[in-house]
């Protein structure tokens, strides 16, 4: 489906990551000027600038990460990062639209493999918020709605899928459980939070995720191939969301996603 022109068009873009690994060199490369910190008294920092000149009008971008952590030196992962950074970032730029890249666990039982790109689509879920109090149970689950991104998985050559979303890297039989009854494609530790956010805000939200490692993998452990392959899946994450970018500056709408 095309929008028609009663649906404004998308100019400002901020695109949130957890790790710096993960989207540093990509806003240098798009000569994004580090704006410090969203918050003084917290780690997390952004950057802003417009997109390269080309064929399409420039556009306004961000980039948010949520910072190192003081103590452990280490990034911010998880969703209490994610969703906290998410806020300050919506109330400082005011995107119109909003996307979280990063990177993510596959699963070979549904054809994943390392360098695989997914979209969000049909809805971004927690698995390891189990809260079997009556309406809390839904709750802890998300089910948030994803916007649909038939069209844009064409131009950027993605698939679109489930992505689930925890605090922990390692998995235990009851989320592998979920995954298979939810068809999860993407494992990851920031997405749905960001997504609750957005709703919130009334923010458009897609997420962007490179399979760095397989959940489901006979043979290897997901720590040791996430680590064997972060840099290589990071620079293809890079080249997609320069794609992104290119193609939204010829002037496009969210329903043009579909």
């Amino acid at each position: 489906m095309r929008s028609d022109n009663s649906e404004p068009i998308i100019r400002r873009v901020a695109f949130l990551f957890a790790m710096e690994v993960e989207g540093r060199q990509f806003a240098t490369r798009l000569g994004l000027v580090d704006q410090g910190r969203l918050d003084p008294d917290l780690p997390a920092c952004w950057l802003s600038g417009e997109s390269p000149g080309g064929e399409g009008d420039p556009l306004v971008l961000a980039a948010g990460f949520a910072g190192s952590d003081g103590v452990a030196g280490c990034d911010c992962i998880g969703t209490n990062a994610a969703t906290l950074t998410a806020y300050l970032l919506c109330r400082r730029f005011k995107p119109d639209l909003l996307v979280n890249a990063g990177t993510c666990g596959g699963f070979h039982a549904r054809g994943g493999k390392v360098g695989d790109i997914y979209l969000g689509s049909g809805a971004y879920l927690f698995h390891d918020r189990r809260i079997p109090l009556a309406e809390f149970a839904g709750y802890g689950l998300g089910r948030i709605p994803a916007l649909p991104v038939r069209r844009l998985c064409e131009e950027l050559d993605a698939r679109p899928g489930v992505v689930s979303s925890g605090d922990s890297f390692t998995t235990n039989p009851e989320e592998l459980a979920l995954f298979d009854r939810e068809n999860v494609i993407a494992k990851e530790m920031e997405a749905a939070a960001i997504a609750r956010v957005a709703r919130d805000l009334k923010v458009p939200f897609l997420s962007v995720k490179a399979v760095t490692d397989l959940v489901d993998h006979p043979d290897k452990q997901s720590a040791e191939m996430f680590e064997q392959n972060l840099h290589r899946v990071t620079e293809d994450l890079e080249n997609r969301l320069n794609r992104f970018i290119a193609w939204l500056a010829h002037g496009r709408r969210i329903a043009d996603f579909e």
